[in-house]
């Protein structure tokens, strides 16, 4: 649980985009579902970086800075959701959803969205 209620609320609709994600997947709607899976993404973000800067920051740039301003203030865990956040935002938004690009490994990236998810809520409620 996030102290900010309302980052906590943004982290719990992060959650429910992914599994629209995982249900667009399944159902071969690959091209939506990486938008979804990528939605949950930058929300799961947005709260982390709301939780501890008390800031909410709103659009991807914003919140790629907030994520890129707490990997270099902190390192570890931190530079790895950087990281990986700029790997979903390239692959599932840029190549996927907006060039319409397919990859095999689409659906586990979908998937793999539940675990960034995870760790971006256990950093923001370590910090409380």
């Amino acid at each position: 649980m996030l102290k900010n209620a309302d980052a906590q609320t943004l982290m719990q609709d992060a959650r429910t985009i992914h599994a629209e994600a995982a249900r667009l997947i399944d159902a071969g709607d690959w091209r939506n579902a990486a938008e979804k899976g990528w939605f949950a993404v930058r929300d799961a973000t947005a709260a982390l970086v709301w939780s501890i800067t008390g800031v909410h920051h709103q659009t991807e740039n914003d919140i790629s800075v907030g994520i890129c301003n707490l990997s270099f203030q902190r390192g570890g865990q931190y530079t790895e959701l950087r990281i990986l956040f700029g790997h979903f935002t390239h692959i599932l938004l840029y190549v996927t959803f907006y060039d319409g690009f397919y990859y095999e490994d689409i659906p586990d990236l979908i998937r793999e969205v539940a675990d960034y998810i995870r760790r971006a809520e256990e950093l923001a409620g370590n910090d409380a």
